[in-house]
């Protein structure tokens, strides 16, 4: 019995890196390109919003809050849902993905509020699927700091509204409610075969950064000791150097002393080879952030980038992905690639294309005959499992004796 993963926390200051990493504005180093176009957002924004950052925004603009919110409170808390990796993987063989998703969503919104749950991501790019969700703490209720004060008689001059609406992360973040979240989160996600983790353990959640800064850290840390080593071995040549000028003498002493440049020249190899797979690690995070600044300014070229990744993915050509961007339609008969179910599916006759989104000019959708490709993967997939489902023959009827009439 696997076990569920609930991470909460207060983001500080502007969260527009989150909103870059959640949305996929930008690339991470940890998520696979191909599969990027699985991702899918689980709650439909208000008309006339467009992004994450605008639905925290429109909330807190429609809530009824009368207090001016000030620049160092919190605007959204990020929640992060998911399970052990091979319990996933078992529900989405068993084609309940989408429930697990749906009783998240269910959860979210028992636990913050309807209208607090203001977006909520499946990520499918990456190793283990989760999902992203944002809430905005609105509270309704006196402050539990104005509570403790007239429980210990301090006088208050003004007395305000004990259901006013307010922005509190902290009243949602009390250390009872993050238990109480930890138990009902697994409640709820007891018939997926889960259970919530060892209360009291020290495990910590690292993020992506801090990964990267330590690695970095170790990375400088070996180059002290690779140039540490360096200098012991010149000093190790020296003395072999000068037992030479002592011919026989010295010649059991070089022999050890041979024997212990050879253990170093070892241990320096050995270190180097570690060097170098760390840089190789490291790099393409660099890489990383290059390409974010890239797709930064240039933010349509990241959806043309996706949309070759897709086509890729299933198959298609650079000749066929051309096509389809001049606006021709691409006839196709054969096999395609569903990346999500990791395997072909046949086609006969039909026709690909790229329309655009009509709620977001900017996105494309593929389509095979008219049909979303993603959907067409799904609908053939269910097709393919009700197709080998055995087939159980009915019991024959009992030959029981009767009167005649």
């Amino acid at each position: 019995m696997g076990f569920v993963v609930l991470h909460i926390k207060k983001p500080k200051g502007n969260d527009a890196r989150t909103t870059a990493h959640i949305e996929r504005t930008v690339q991470p180093a940890n998520a696979d390109p191909a599969r990027t176009h699985l991702n899918r957002e689980l709650i439909d924004f208000p008309d006339g919003v467009e992004t994450r950052t605008q639905a925290i925004q429109h909330r807190i603009e429609h809530a009824g809050i009368s207090r001016k919110i000030t620049d160092n409170q919190v605007r959204a808390l990020q929640v992060m849902l998911s399970a052990t990796h091979e319990d996933l993987q078992r529900i989405q063989s068993d084609g309940k993905l989408d429930d697990w998703c749906r009783d998240n969503i269910d959860w979210l919104r028992d636990t913050f509020g309807k209208d607090n749950v203001v977006s909520a991501v499946l990520h499918m790019d990456e190793k283990t699927p989760h999902i992203h969700a944002t809430v905005v703490p609105i509270v309704q209720g006196e402050r539990r700091k104005a509570k403790r004060e007239e429980q210990n008689g301090k006088k208050r001059y003004r007395k305000k509204p004990k259901d006013a609406v307010r922005l509190c992360a902290d009243d949602v973040m009390t250390r009872d409610n993050l238990e109480r979240f930890q138990d009902t989160y697994a409640e709820k996600m007891e018939k997926y075969g889960l259970q919530r983790g060892i209360r009291g353990s020290e495990a910590r959640h690292i993020d992506t950064p801090k990964h990267y800064r330590d690695l970095y850290v170790k990375n400088e840390e070996l180059k002290e000791k690779i140039e540490y080593l360096e200098e012991e071995r010149q000093e190790v040549y020296e003395k072999v150097r000068d037992m030479y000028d002592r011919k026989d003498e010295a010649r059991e002493k070089f022999l050890n002393m041979h024997e212990y440049n050879k253990q170093k020249e070892t241990e320096i190899s050995v270190t180097e080879s570690r060097l170098e797979q760390l840089r190789q690690d490291y790099e393409p995070y660099r890489a990383q952030e290059d390409m974010d600044l890239f797709f930064g300014v240039f933010p349509k070229l990241s959806e043309h980038l996706r949309i070759v990744q897709l086509c890729k993915g299933i198959g298609l050509t650079i000749e066929s992905i051309r096509k389809l961007f001049n606006g021709e339609a691409v006839p196709v008969t054969g096999k395609l690639y569903s990346p999500e179910h990791d395997q072909d599916f046949s086609v006969q006759d039909a026709k690909l294309q790229l329309f655009k989104e009509q709620d977001n000019s900017d996105r494309f959708r593929l389509s095979l005959n008219g049909q979303n490709i993603i959907d067409w993967f799904r609908q053939k997939f269910q097709e393919a499992k009700q197709a080998t489902r055995p087939h159980i023959k009915p019991p024959e009827p009992s030959k029981s004796k009767g009167f005649k009439r």
